[in-house]
């Protein structure tokens, strides 16, 4: 999946692991061939469809609210591939995140992650009720992110009417355990990403016996925890601070990454700074850089390596009294370059319904909403009073203005049905099942943290959690040699989460996020990596790669194919296997345009560029290649123009 809000670091860390997978109760299905109109599935007959490919569709009516007949029902609709071998030992049902994505609408990287599991396994992809296939729901301020999200919250909730409470994640879970039943299906192996971890704990809650094995990825807990998400702030000075420490040329600047902010946020409360960026969208804006903004740009962090990569020699420079960098971050935040999604593929209205259902919030639901208000008030003056640095170097209100968090979001949402009580749902047998259960954390998540990965293991009697190096949001999702998809399918095919040694070892071999260490204006002036000489020519080639690779960083920033570069020029993106290039007079210092090609390979890393420049120092081409993953991965670089051609070896940036 490219350049989405699940995304983590791409990486290849070697083949699966894989044994014979115990038996599973697979589902009763017909041998009907693949040309029939229907086929029949435990009691249902499903209709071929193109997602994903090999699938056949299908819907199960459900009530509203079970407790409310009147309320009339819905269609909840799904996706059944069955096994590549005609021959199924069990069923797959992964779910998506959001809350607000259609499960069927990743339908494809799920199947990448499963990968050689769906020769003998059915793949069973249900979407939750207001997503995908299941009655999405469309409000027009929430789709099209106009207005005040609060406002736009409260009047998706007002055209809900009675059914703004029936979209929480246990009648949803309800929903999945009785397509289960009408399909003949006894047990299944789940996994969940993100929100989809949230959902699942539910599911397991409530539906125990479904089980055969469960895989959190990127887990928080469904209940256990407050609104104020404490362990965000923590795991994102840990994250600033690891991500500079693994980088040569982040370690090696002047300043630590925190001082560094906490002395930008200062002068920022002070005086805002106002700079033109190069945004997502290929245009260029006004920006204004405050305490907020750069929150929002480090939080942002979570979902992409461009960040980690570029924030700390952003904040550097920004100090320097060169703002562009961090603009561009920030404009990047702001303008993403993406059109909403249409609500059949993620729906607004179905994050804020869930949300505004299941999420524990800073005020009482069941009261008036100018007591809501009251009572968010109070909070907030509490927490600032008792734990002002809660996130910090942040303070409690620069975190709030961030849009990263949601503190206020459901004021005015309605008052929840009482048949479906609104708050964080705990199983209600009072404990999770004895399942094996793996919790996968990304070791530099900070939406889902590991901590937060840690609290729900601790709520599952037969849980272990990995944590993986180096890694972002959501591991399952960035090819299917990677460890994130490696573990996944280890534990569907042993059935156990009993990870051994070997596999397990790939969380430590992630490789760390080569960080940017400073972004000087001339070439003159560029850091020279460890292995190139200090001469004019080599900065030349060291600034051209690098401009290179700032370029290959835009790729996780943007949806467009085509885009600014940090201080002029333009590029284009075409292809996504390789990825290739076009570079016209891009410049990432002032006195170096850079022109070219190059093709990035995102699944193995492997660069080769070809550029051209203004003759200085006797270059004037410059072709190179080198591995963006690979930690300690050397630029092989040959310069050629008015001097005799020359070779040179130095750390990739």
């Amino acid at each position: 999946m490219r350049r989405s809000g699940v995304l983590a670091l791409a990486l290849v860390v070697g083949a699966a692991f894989l044994v014979a997978p115990t038996q599973a109760v697979p589902a009763q299905r017909s041998t009907e061939p693949a040309s029939a109109p229907t086929l029949r599935v435990g009691s249902l007959d499903l209709r071929r469809c193109a997602v994903p490919p090999r699938a056949w569709c299908g819907t199960l009516e459900r009530p509203w609210n079970p407790a409310n007949p009147a309320l009339g029902t819905l269609d909840v609709g799904f996706a059944y591939v069955p096994a590549r071998s005609g021959r199924s030992v069990g069923t797959l049902v992964p779910h998506e995140g959001g809350p607000g994505y259609s499960t069927t609408g990743s339908a494809a990287w799920f199947a990448e992650m499963y990968d050689g599991l769906l020769d003998d396994h059915d793949l069973l992809l249900v979407d939750q009720r207001g997503t995908g296939r299941s009655a999405p729901i469309r409000c027009r301020a929430l789709d099209r992110g106009t207005g005040s999200p609060a406002q736009a919250a409260a009047a998706c909730g007002r055209q809900l009417g009675p059914r703004a409470g029936l979209y929480g994640t246990a009648l949803a879970a309800d929903d999945l355990d009785g397509v289960l039943e009408a399909l003949g299906i006894e047990q299944v192996d789940m996994y969940g990403d993100s929100y989809g971890t949230f959902f699942a704990q539910v599911f397991a809650g409530r539906h125990p016996d479904r089980l055969r094995t469960l895989v959190l990825d990127g887990t928080y807990p469904a209940y256990g925890e407050t609104a104020w998400y404490p362990t965000q702030g923590p795991a994102l000075r840990a994250s600033l601070t690891k991500v500079c420490a693994r980088s040569e040329m982040c370690s090696r600047e002047k300043g630590l990454p925190l001082p560094l902010l906490t002395r930008l946020l200062d002068r920022l409360r002070e005086s805002p700074v106002r700079v033109r960026a190069p945004g997502g969208d290929g245009r260029v804006h006004q920006v204004r850089l405050t305490p907020a903004g750069v929150a929002a740009v480090a939080y942002n962090a979570t979902y992409a390596p461009t960040t980690y990569r570029e924030f700390t020699g952003a904040v550097r420079a920004a100090l320097a009294g060169d703002p562009l960098p961090l603009g561009r971050l920030a404009a990047e935040v702001e303008f993403t370059g993406e059109d909403p999604p249409p609500p059949k593929e993620y729906s607004a209205g179905a994050q804020i319904a869930v949300s505004c259902h299941d999420y524990p919030q800073l005020f009482d639901l069941q009261a008036p909403v100018e007591q809501r208000r009251q009572q968010y008030r109070e909070a907030l003056r509490k927490m600032q009073a008792t734990d002002p640095g809660l996130y910090a170097p942040f303070t409690i209100t620069e975190y709030r203005d961030s849009g990263w968090a949601t503190f206020g979001m459901c004021m005015q949402w309605p008052v929840p049905d009482p048949t479906q009580p609104a708050g964080p749902p705990t199983p209600p047998g009072g404990t999770y099942p004895d399942i094996p259960t793996l919790v996968i954390s990304g070791e530099l998540d900070t939406v889902t943290t590991p901590a937060e990965g840690q609290l729900a293991t601790e709520q599952f009697p037969d849980a272990r959690q990995v944590v993986i190096d180096n890694t972002l949001h959501v591991s399952g999702n960035v090819g299917p040699t990677s460890c994130g998809a490696r573990l996944v399918r280890h534990v569907v095919a042993t059935g156990s989460n009993a990870v051994p040694d070997d596999l397990a070892a790939c969380a430590d071999e992630v490789p760390p996020i080569r960080a940017v260490g400073s972004y000087p204006r001339s070439y003159l002036r560029t850091p020279l990596p460890p292995g190139a000489p200090d001469d004019p020519a080599a900065r030349v080639a060291v600034t051209a790669v690098a401009t290179v690779a700032d370029v290959i960083d835009r790729w996780w920033q943007t949806y467009l194919d085509h885009g600014r570069g940090l201080r002029g020029g333009t590029f284009r993106f075409t292809g996504d296997e390789p990825v290739r290039m076009t570079l016209k007079d891009v410049r990432l210092v002032d006195d170096l345009p850079v022109s070219g090609t190059a093709t990035w390979d995102p699944s193995t890393g492997m660069v080769r560029a070809t550029l051209r420049v203004p003759r200085s120092h006797g270059v004037d081409s410059v072709t190179a290649s080198w591995n963006a993953t690979d930690a300690d991965a050397q630029a092989s670089v040959r310069l050629s123009g008015s001097s005799p051609a020359r070779s040179l070896e130095f750390l990739a940036p």
